[in-house]
């Protein structure tokens, strides 16, 4: 059933994006078309990605940077200026902002949770002594 939720919308946004490449009237280039194609077609487009790569991932954030990373593929392509350099560029980017927001697990499969302060517990003795010397 949960899948049942994770496809809906992927689904939707390549009905919408199909609807935009079949309505939205074609530019003659990539860098004659106007605001409003491009901003129709790239945001319809990374939405679509975005949910069909979250189908597979289970993570959001892994699928939002895997999208951006396509549709800069896609960009450069367009532009002609698509080499070996910018594709490892990309590619480069891509890893290292993957490793940064890779999700960290413990032992046991679980994500790590943070030791976090306990409001209810009573300052140390030193804290205390150390304030009132600011005049907090």
């Amino acid at each position: 059933m949960l899948i049942f939720f994770k496809i809906i919308p992927a689904l939707i946004s390549w009905g919408v994006f199909s609807f935009i490449i079949f309505q939205v009237p074609y530019p003659e280039s990539l860098t004659s078309a106007n605001f409003t194609q491009l901003t129709l077609f790239f945001l319809s487009l990374f939405l679509s990605l975005t949910f069909t790569l979250n189908i597979f991932l289970k993570y959001v954030t892994l699928s939002i940077i895997l999208a951006i990373s396509l549709i800069m593929v896609l960009l450069l392509q367009a532009l002609h200026i698509l080499n070996l350099v910018t594709a490892s560029l990309v590619i480069i980017a891509t890893v290292l902002l993957v490793s940064h927001f890779q999700r960290k697990k413990s032992k046991n499969g679980l994500p790590k949770v943070t030791k976090s302060l306990r409001l209810n517990s009573k300052p140390e003795e030193g804290t205390l002594s150390k304030l009132k010397k600011v005049n907090l």
